[in-house]
């Protein structure tokens, strides 16, 4: 009995997961991010997927740009051996765009928990005017 339903579990695990339904990405959180910022992590990106007009407004100091709408036509300009933090406003598009790295290959993602909005809430530094 208990054979048939661990084999229920493993056939619904892989059904969740063909249809995308299992996150195969990892969240940070902002101090996660500090910390890694504050240590100098050696390769890592933080990739902003949010609109140009918020960029614009505010943004986490030496963040990559590229629009969610882009990510998947612009896939070379980052490295998938690298760590990459990714953040929107508040954590769905980075969400959106941590799936299509993980699909792509990149390994090494991580979505910012609360977006920019979090960061800000939890002293994050940065730039802009941030209205």
């Amino acid at each position: 009995m208990k054979l048939i339903g661990i084999i229920g579990i493993i056939v619904m695990a892989v059904i969740l997961l063909g249809r995308g339904l299992v996150l195969a990405y990892e969240e940070a959180t902002p101090q996660e991010l500090k910390d890694k910022i504050t240590k100098g992590s050696q390769g890592l990106i933080i990739l902003d997927v949010r609109e140009n007009d918020e960029v614009a407004n505010c943004r986490i100091p030496k963040s990559v740009h590229i629009p969610l709408a882009d990510v998947s036509t612009r896939l070379k300009e980052l490295d998938p051996e690298k760590e990459i933090v990714v953040y929107c406003a508040a954590g769905v598009r980075s969400a959106r765009a941590s799936k299509i790295l993980d699909g792509a290959g990149f390994k090494k993602v991580k979505n910012l928990k609360g977006g920019i909005r979090n960061w800000m809430a939890a002293g994050g530094v940065v730039e802009g005017p941030c209205k």
